[in-house]
Protein backbone atom coordinates (compact mmCIF):
# COMPACT_ATOMS: atom_id res chain seq x y z
CA UNK A 1 0.00 0.00 0.00
CA UNK A 2 1.50 2.98 -0.80
CA UNK A 3 1.06 6.78 0.56
CA UNK A 4 -1.46 7.91 -1.47
CA UNK A 5 -3.50 5.00 -0.94
CA UNK A 6 -2.86 5.54 3.29
CA UNK A 7 -4.17 9.02 2.51
CA UNK A 8 -7.24 8.10 0.79
CA UNK A 9 -10.41 8.95 2.91
CA UNK A 10 -11.84 5.38 1.75
CA UNK A 11 -8.82 4.00 3.20
CA UNK A 12 -8.83 6.66 6.37
CA UNK A 13 -12.54 5.63 7.06
CA UNK A 14 -12.12 2.12 7.34
CA UNK A 15 -9.84 2.11 9.60
CA UNK A 16 -11.81 4.20 12.02
CA UNK A 17 -14.22 1.65 11.81
CA UNK A 18 -12.11 -1.07 12.37
CA UNK A 19 -10.61 0.46 15.69
CA UNK A 20 -14.24 1.04 16.52
CA UNK A 21 -15.85 -2.30 15.98
CA UNK A 22 -12.58 -3.56 17.82
CA UNK A 23 -12.96 -1.25 20.47
CA UNK A 24 -16.65 -2.32 21.20
CA UNK A 25 -15.31 -5.85 21.27
CA UNK A 26 -12.75 -4.99 24.13
CA UNK A 27 -15.38 -3.55 25.66
CA UNK A 28 -18.06 -6.42 25.47
CA UNK A 29 -15.52 -9.18 26.44
CA UNK A 30 -14.33 -7.14 29.45
CA UNK A 31 -18.02 -6.54 30.66
CA UNK A 32 -18.88 -10.01 30.67
CA UNK A 33 -15.52 -10.69 32.35
CA UNK A 34 -16.57 -8.23 35.10
CA UNK A 35 -20.29 -9.29 35.42
CA UNK A 36 -19.10 -12.74 35.53
CA UNK A 37 -16.62 -12.70 38.37
CA UNK A 38 -18.22 -13.71 41.19
CA UNK A 39 -19.72 -17.09 39.76
CA UNK A 40 -15.82 -17.99 38.56
CA UNK A 41 -15.02 -19.66 42.20
CA UNK A 42 -18.86 -21.78 41.56
CA UNK A 43 -17.33 -22.32 37.83
CA UNK A 44 -13.64 -23.88 38.84
CA UNK A 45 -15.49 -26.07 41.54
CA UNK A 46 -17.36 -27.45 39.22
CA UNK A 47 -15.05 -28.00 36.81
CA UNK A 48 -11.92 -28.11 37.86
CA UNK A 49 -12.62 -30.25 41.68
CA UNK A 50 -12.50 -33.97 41.72
CA UNK A 51 -15.59 -35.90 42.48
CA UNK A 52 -15.90 -38.78 44.92
CA UNK A 53 -14.93 -39.61 49.05
CA UNK A 54 -13.06 -37.05 49.59
CA UNK A 55 -11.40 -36.60 52.70
CA UNK A 56 -11.94 -32.94 52.93
CA UNK A 57 -14.89 -30.54 54.75
CA UNK A 58 -17.77 -30.25 51.92
CA UNK A 59 -17.29 -27.66 49.77
CA UNK A 60 -21.11 -26.79 48.94
CA UNK A 61 -21.27 -26.52 44.82
CA UNK A 62 -23.87 -23.68 44.63
CA UNK A 63 -24.84 -24.68 41.17
CA UNK A 64 -25.38 -27.98 41.89
CA UNK A 65 -28.65 -29.39 39.49
CA UNK A 66 -28.71 -33.20 40.91
CA UNK A 67 -31.77 -34.22 42.73
CA UNK A 68 -31.24 -36.94 45.56
CA UNK A 69 -34.15 -38.97 46.83
CA UNK A 70 -35.05 -38.25 49.92
CA UNK A 71 -36.48 -41.01 52.27
CA UNK A 72 -37.68 -38.05 55.24
CA UNK A 73 -38.57 -34.88 52.79
CA UNK A 74 -40.14 -35.21 49.45
CA UNK A 75 -41.25 -31.72 47.65
CA UNK A 76 -44.55 -32.40 46.13
CA UNK A 77 -46.63 -30.20 44.16
CA UNK A 78 -49.63 -32.17 44.43
CA UNK A 79 -49.76 -32.29 48.35
CA UNK A 80 -49.74 -28.97 49.67
CA UNK A 81 -48.20 -29.38 53.82
CA UNK A 82 -51.01 -29.46 56.76
CA UNK A 83 -48.44 -26.62 58.35
CA UNK A 84 -45.22 -24.78 57.83
CA UNK A 85 -43.17 -27.37 60.03
CA UNK A 86 -44.34 -30.16 58.53
CA UNK A 87 -43.46 -32.35 54.58
CA UNK A 88 -44.35 -34.90 52.93
CA UNK A 89 -42.72 -38.43 52.82
CA UNK A 90 -42.96 -41.44 50.64
CA UNK A 91 -45.47 -43.09 52.41
CA UNK A 92 -48.18 -40.08 51.69
CA UNK A 93 -48.08 -39.26 55.67
CA UNK A 94 -47.44 -36.32 57.07
CA UNK A 95 -44.31 -36.30 59.19
CA UNK A 96 -42.64 -33.28 61.28
CA UNK A 97 -39.49 -31.32 59.10
CA UNK A 98 -36.38 -31.22 61.18
CA UNK A 99 -35.51 -27.27 61.15
CA UNK A 100 -32.75 -24.78 61.46
CA UNK A 101 -33.80 -21.54 62.64
CA UNK A 102 -31.36 -18.73 63.25
CA UNK A 103 -33.40 -15.57 63.74
CA UNK A 104 -30.41 -13.09 63.47
CA UNK A 105 -29.95 -13.93 60.12
CA UNK A 106 -33.25 -14.89 58.84
CA UNK A 107 -32.75 -18.40 58.87
CA UNK A 108 -35.73 -21.19 58.59
CA UNK A 109 -34.32 -24.05 57.01
CA UNK A 110 -35.48 -27.55 56.69
CA UNK A 111 -32.33 -29.71 57.83
CA UNK A 112 -32.16 -33.13 55.57
CA UNK A 113 -31.01 -36.65 55.45
CA UNK A 114 -28.37 -37.94 52.43
CA UNK A 115 -25.48 -39.29 51.39
CA UNK A 116 -23.98 -36.47 48.81
CA UNK A 117 -23.96 -32.98 48.49
CA UNK A 118 -27.02 -32.72 46.51
CA UNK A 119 -28.85 -33.27 49.64
CA UNK A 120 -28.10 -29.46 49.76
CA UNK A 121 -30.88 -29.17 46.99
CA UNK A 122 -33.63 -29.21 49.67
CA UNK A 123 -32.11 -27.91 52.48
CA UNK A 124 -29.40 -27.97 54.91
CA UNK A 125 -26.93 -31.03 54.94
CA UNK A 126 -26.46 -32.86 57.87
CA UNK A 127 -23.23 -35.05 57.07
CA UNK A 128 -24.46 -38.11 57.35
CA UNK A 129 -20.91 -39.64 59.69
CA UNK A 130 -22.17 -37.38 62.56
CA UNK A 131 -24.42 -37.00 65.51
CA UNK A 132 -28.09 -35.42 65.74
CA UNK A 133 -29.21 -33.30 68.70
CA UNK A 134 -31.07 -35.80 70.30
CA UNK A 135 -27.65 -37.74 70.81
CA UNK A 136 -25.39 -35.10 71.74
CA UNK A 137 -22.16 -35.08 70.76
CA UNK A 138 -21.50 -32.96 67.32
CA UNK A 139 -23.98 -32.43 64.86
CA UNK A 140 -22.47 -31.12 61.34
CA UNK A 141 -24.84 -28.40 59.35
CA UNK A 142 -23.60 -27.44 56.27
CA UNK A 143 -25.76 -25.05 53.90
CA UNK A 144 -25.39 -23.14 50.59
CA UNK A 145 -23.77 -19.43 50.75
CA UNK A 146 -24.45 -17.97 48.24
CA UNK A 147 -26.87 -19.96 45.87
CA UNK A 148 -29.68 -18.21 47.43
CA UNK A 149 -29.82 -14.67 48.80
CA UNK A 150 -31.13 -13.00 51.37
CA UNK A 151 -34.05 -12.17 52.43
CA UNK A 152 -34.78 -15.76 51.14
CA UNK A 153 -34.70 -18.03 54.62
CA UNK A 154 -32.92 -20.92 52.99
CA UNK A 155 -29.43 -19.34 52.88
CA UNK A 156 -26.47 -19.23 54.67
CA UNK A 157 -25.06 -16.14 53.32
CA UNK A 158 -24.91 -14.01 56.75
CA UNK A 159 -23.67 -16.90 58.26
CA UNK A 160 -20.07 -14.97 59.37
CA UNK A 161 -22.79 -12.29 61.46
CA UNK A 162 -22.99 -15.14 63.83
CA UNK A 163 -21.01 -13.80 67.23
CA UNK A 164 -20.12 -15.74 70.70
CA UNK A 165 -22.73 -15.26 72.68
CA UNK A 166 -25.91 -15.39 69.44
CA UNK A 167 -28.50 -18.53 69.99
CA UNK A 168 -30.33 -20.86 67.54
CA UNK A 169 -32.83 -23.32 67.42
CA UNK A 170 -33.14 -27.08 65.59
CA UNK A 171 -36.37 -28.62 65.97
CA UNK A 172 -35.53 -32.18 65.70
CA UNK A 173 -38.23 -34.85 65.71
CA UNK A 174 -40.81 -33.72 68.59
CA UNK A 175 -38.45 -31.38 70.51
CA UNK A 176 -36.87 -27.75 70.47
CA UNK A 177 -32.92 -27.52 71.12
CA UNK A 178 -31.84 -24.08 71.97
CA UNK A 179 -28.15 -23.38 71.15
CA UNK A 180 -25.63 -20.76 72.12
CA UNK A 181 -22.67 -19.90 69.64
CA UNK A 182 -19.41 -20.39 71.69
CA UNK A 183 -16.81 -20.02 68.24
CA UNK A 184 -16.68 -18.71 64.90
CA UNK A 185 -13.62 -19.54 62.95
CA UNK A 186 -12.18 -19.77 59.54
CA UNK A 187 -10.62 -23.25 58.36
CA UNK A 188 -8.98 -25.20 55.88
CA UNK A 189 -10.81 -27.69 53.69
CA UNK A 190 -8.95 -30.44 54.69
CA UNK A 191 -9.30 -29.28 59.00
CA UNK A 192 -11.43 -32.27 59.07
CA UNK A 193 -10.83 -32.18 63.02
CA UNK A 194 -14.45 -29.91 62.94
CA UNK A 195 -15.97 -32.96 62.29
CA UNK A 196 -14.76 -34.84 65.16
CA UNK A 197 -17.63 -36.27 68.10
CA UNK A 198 -17.39 -34.32 71.35
CA UNK A 199 -18.31 -34.89 74.98
CA UNK A 200 -20.42 -31.90 75.33
CA UNK A 201 -23.45 -31.97 72.98
CA UNK A 202 -23.00 -29.14 70.13
CA UNK A 203 -23.93 -28.36 66.26
CA UNK A 204 -21.07 -27.59 64.03
CA UNK A 205 -22.38 -24.90 61.19
CA UNK A 206 -20.70 -24.88 58.14
CA UNK A 207 -20.50 -23.02 54.82
CA UNK A 208 -17.82 -21.82 52.40
CA UNK A 209 -15.82 -18.59 52.69
CA UNK A 210 -14.92 -15.81 51.60
CA UNK A 211 -18.25 -15.13 49.69
CA UNK A 212 -18.26 -16.28 46.36
CA UNK A 213 -15.28 -18.31 46.62
CA UNK A 214 -14.72 -22.05 48.12
CA UNK A 215 -11.52 -22.12 48.94
CA UNK A 216 -11.72 -22.19 52.66
CA UNK A 217 -14.66 -22.95 55.22
CA UNK A 218 -16.42 -20.93 58.23
CA UNK A 219 -17.01 -22.97 61.23
CA UNK A 220 -19.31 -21.36 63.71
CA UNK A 221 -19.99 -23.87 66.75
CA UNK A 222 -22.76 -23.88 69.21
CA UNK A 223 -23.35 -25.74 72.56
CA UNK A 224 -26.53 -26.60 73.70
CA UNK A 225 -27.97 -24.54 76.40
CA UNK A 226 -29.60 -26.52 78.92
Amino acid sequence: MNINELKNPATIQNRKRKIVIAGFIVLIVGGIAIASYPFWPSIKYNLFTPQGNIKEIPGVPEDSINQEENNSVIDSEDQAPADENSAVVSNNTIAKTNLLIIPKIGVKIPIVEGTTESALNKGAWRLPETSTPDKGSNTVITGHRWKYRPPSEKTFYLLNKLEIGDTFKITWGEKDYNYKVIGVSIVQPTDVWVLNPTTKSIVTLITCTPLFSTSKRLIVKAELVE
